[in-house]
């Protein structure tokens, strides 16, 4: 990858500046402040993303332009690229010699396998970047080189440092806190407390027991909670989807109607569709026939009729409804008139019985009703004699008596026996009377009636009170269907309210103002037949009025037939249906849609309940179920803390089953966690080694590759790098070894370089990307910086290289291909 061009709208101090670059190593020249490192940013953000507005600083807003972006020419594989990032816009790729959009994917296809931190890491430093080597340990600085020259490996160690750090927590050789650690403290005291407490044992039985059951009770009063709260939450779910399922049954339709079927609807609209043809042409040749003259005489009633023949045309088809109606509101004022006089012959031949008509006196009559209807069923199912015991016994002594021959006892039998029928036919006298002993005195008062009417009289009153109730309600209900129907045939009159002038109508005048619609139209009837008009033109008008009244008529009766083909009553019917129709067709399809919304199981759920009320109840004694069940679970809980907390006193009282448990516990617990330390630190041992692995099968190219690199800059004083234990060591050509901190700052830097430089050329083949230098060798001697410079021109023959510098010897004796100057 190359680039070729850089074109800046608004970043940082740069507006509307453009930079033409070539292969090979490029020099950007300019003092501080002049933009280098703004420009090195911009690449950056141009081919990994600028940084968002959390990040101000790092974004580089431009002060003098409200534009923020720009693009930048790549050349890959001979093939010329346009990348650009403008604003919050979306960034595109264009293939400049096509034109034709490229996705952004094929970017990160150019830069893989490396992301922007380990872009930074291999191509791109600055001299603070080189400056750092003075503070890096050895250690840092070969697992920098491991990370770069291990791709991918960043997880693995993260893997590996979360293992440690989790090993740490629970294990450490002269830790306290880790768990492990206070584990071993804790067992080394219970293993003393077990000493001691060898000689008491059966006090803890009872409560372990106790305990043991208060644990099972928690248990199950868990699991109860759960199960209520997950019940809560159904029914919260419930409630949530409850106006999709109330819309989705608004919605359902109503399984009556026969559905229409097509050809009906079809024949349908083609007649209302020739029906409104009709009418409009009528109304046209109304039109005309208003137009044409007629006598003086006949000019106004019959000019009336004529301006407004369409309205009186169609109530004029409306009359004989209008005088049915009125004929049935006559036939109910008769059938009131006729229960007024049933209802006054009542009252007058029974005045007595119009204050029991009262509501007031309702509840006396239903209560009076009520105890003469007991008091009829006692008597009618009250035994009139019984046998018993008395009369057999009396019966046999006496008959004994006379037929045995027992001498003088005889009489004994005979005088029982008469005593024991005496007996029995005195109580049978002494049964009370139904009809005579019943008391009605206060309820005969209290619903109106005469305080002395025996139980029959009172019967044949309430029989006359019901039969005047009747009548009354008959008058009630005849008033009622008439005021409905005076109130119909009104509202059938007030359309004639345009005709007002010509057609008097009065509500209070119901009949003479339904006998001027009639006299009206027998009027205008007259004026045409006999009005003679003063051109044929008159008559061809009305002639053309009276053939398509005829076909709007004729239209009229196929709809009127159709519909009652159908089973409906008229048109308007017909049309409701067939709109129905297509509101059911239209509901089906929302239907659907909200069916998708619902599972058949919440829809089941939901069926439970009647309306929303209702499954708020049920919300309500679920919420009060569980507040229950947790003061239970509470009260469990505090319990088996006390039972607990008693058994704990006893532990440290040196009860020694129960210290044995505990013993026998902490020796599981501390098997477990020293598993799981043992487990750990391999886990994460086994990933550096891994890792170590695969960098060393890389590390000995790249160490001889840096180490002709170091010579280089140092001029042969160093001429080779090692890895000592992990430890990174070069060595002069005295074979003196050096460990980093012995090295001066600049030899550091340019020993970083030489692992960059070396880096570079063995992998930088993965993907042939530019690299960018930002002052880099300030602490560098003349003549190393001229080698550094060396080594830049040679790495540039495969990478481009962007040098950037505020040094003028590098305008002239770097080997660049191209310089740049920024002002």
């Amino acid at each position: 990858m190359q680039i070729k061009r850089i074109e800046i709208a608004g970043f940082g101090q740069f507006v509307q500046q453009t930079f033409d670059f070539s292969a090979g190593l490029q020099v950007i020249y300019g003092e501080n402040e002049s933009g280098k490192s703004t420009l090195r940013a911009f690449i950056l953000g141009m081919l990994f993303g600028f940084p968002t507005r959390r990040h101000l600083t790092a974004r580089y807003e431009p002060k003098e332009t409200t534009q923020y972006g720009g693009s930048m020419d790549l050349v890959v594989d001979g093939t010329t690229y346009r990348l650009t990032r403008l604003g919050d816009q979306p960034a595109t790729l264009r293939n400049l010699t096509t034109q034709a959009e490229q996705p952004m994917s094929l970017l990160d296809h150019w830069l893989a396998p490396y992301d922007e931190m380990q872009y930074k890491q291999l191509f791109t430093f600055n001299q603070a970047e080189l400056t750092a080597l003075k503070t890096l340990s050895a250690t840092d600085l070969n697992q920098q080189l491991q990370q770069v020259g291990t791709l991918g490996s960043a997880p693995w160690r993260a893997t590996a440092a979360a293992l440690r750090a989790s090993a740490d927590e629970l294990y450490k050789p002269r830790g306290r806190k880790p768990e492990l650690n206070q584990a071993l403290q804790q067992y080394q005291a219970m293993t003393t407390q077990v000493a001691a407490a060898r000689a008491q044992y059966p006090q803890y039985q009872q409560l372990q027991r106790e305990i043991q059951q208060l644990q099972a009770d928690q248990a199950r009063q868990q699991r109860d909670l759960q199960a209520t709260e997950q019940r809560q939450q159904t029914l919260a779910n419930l409630r949530n989807q409850w106006p999709v399922y109330q819309q989705l049954q608004q919605l359902r339709p109503a399984a009556a109607a026969q559905p229409l079927s097509s050809a009906v609807v079809a024949q349908y609209e083609q007649l209302t569709q020739t029906q409104t043809e009709l009418q409009h042409t009528l109304a046209s040749a109304r039109q005309q026939l208003t137009q044409q003259p007629v006598d003086t005489a006949s000019q106004g009633v019959l000019g009336f009729y004529l301006q407004h023949q369409t309205e009186f045309t169609t109530l004029q088809g409306q009359l004989p409804q209008l005088q049915q109606a009125l004929g049935q509101y006559q036939t109910l004022t008769q059938q009131v008139t006729t229960a007024q006089a049933t209802y006054d012959q009542q009252t007058q031949a029974h005045p007595e019985l119009v204050a029991c008509l009262s509501p007031n006196k309702q509840a006396a009559l239903d209560q009076l009703k009520t105890k003469l209807r007991a008091a009829a069923t006692a008597s009618t199912t009250a035994p009139g004699f019984t046998a018993d015991w008395r009369l057999y016994a009396g019966g046999i002594g006496l008959v004994a008596g006379v037929v045995l021959p027992l001498g003088g006892f005889k009489w004994v039998l005979m005088l029982i026996g008469l005593g024991l029928l005496g007996w029995f036919g005195w109580n049978q006298l002494a049964v009370p009377n139904a009809n005579n002993h019943d008391n009605l005195t206060d309820d005969l008062v209290a619903a109106g009636f005469a305080p002395n009417l025996d139980r029959t009289a009172a019967l044949e009153k309430l029989d006359l009170v019901a039969a005047l109730q009747r009548a009354q309600a008959t008058i009630t209900t005849a008033e009622q269907q008439a005021a409905a129907q005076a109130s119909h045939v009104w509202q059938l009159l007030q359309a004639y309210d345009f005709a007002a002038a010509w057609i008097p109508v009065d509500q209070a005048q119901l009949v003479i103002s339904v006998t001027r619609v009639t006299q009206f139209y027998e009027q205008i009837q007259q004026l045409q037949q006999t009005e003679s008009m003063s051109g044929p033109d008159f008559a061809y008008a009305q002639r053309q009025v009276t053939q398509l009244t005829a076909q709007v008529r004729e239209i009229t009766d196929q709809l009127q037939q159709l519909a009652q083909s159908q089973q409906l009553a008229d048109i308007d019917a017909l049309a409701a249906a067939i709109t129905q129709q297509a509101q059911q067709t239209a509901n089906a399809a929302s239907a659907e849609q909200l069916q998708r919304q619902l599972t058949a199981a919440d829809q089941q759920a939901l069926a439970q309940y009647t309306d929303i009320t209702d499954l708020q109840a049920a919300i309500a004694t679920q919420r009060q179920q569980q507040t229950t069940q947790q003061t239970q679970l509470t009260a469990t809980t505090s319990a088996l803390v006390t039972a607990q907390t008693q058994l704990q006193r006893l532990t440290e009282d040196g009860r020694y089953a129960e210290l044995r448990q505990h013993q026998a516990n902490q020796q599981t617990e501390l098997t477990v966690m020293a598993r799981q330390w043992v487990t750990r630190q391999l886990g994460a041992a086994w990933i550096d080694e891994a890792l170590q692995t695969l960098t060393s099968q890389q590390l000995p190219a790249i160490l001889t590759q840096a180490t002709s690199y170091f010579a280089q800059l140092t001029r042969q004083r160093y001429n080779e790098i090692s890895l000592d234990d992990d430890e990174l060591v070069v060595h002069d050509a005295a074979n003196l070894h050096f460990k980093l901190v012995e090295l001066s700052t600049a030899t550091k830097e340019q020993l970083y370089l030489a692992l960059r430089l070396a880096l570079i050329a063995k992998l930088g083949d993965q993907a042939q990307l530019p690299l960018m230098i930002d002052d880099g060798f300030v602490n560098f001697d003349d003549t190393r910086r001229q080698v550094a410079w060396q080594l830049l021109a040679k790495v540039a023959k495969q990478h481009q290289v962007l040098y950037f510098t505020n040094e003028t010897a590098a305008l002239t004796e770097m080997l660049a291909t191209a310089v740049h100057h920024l002002t």
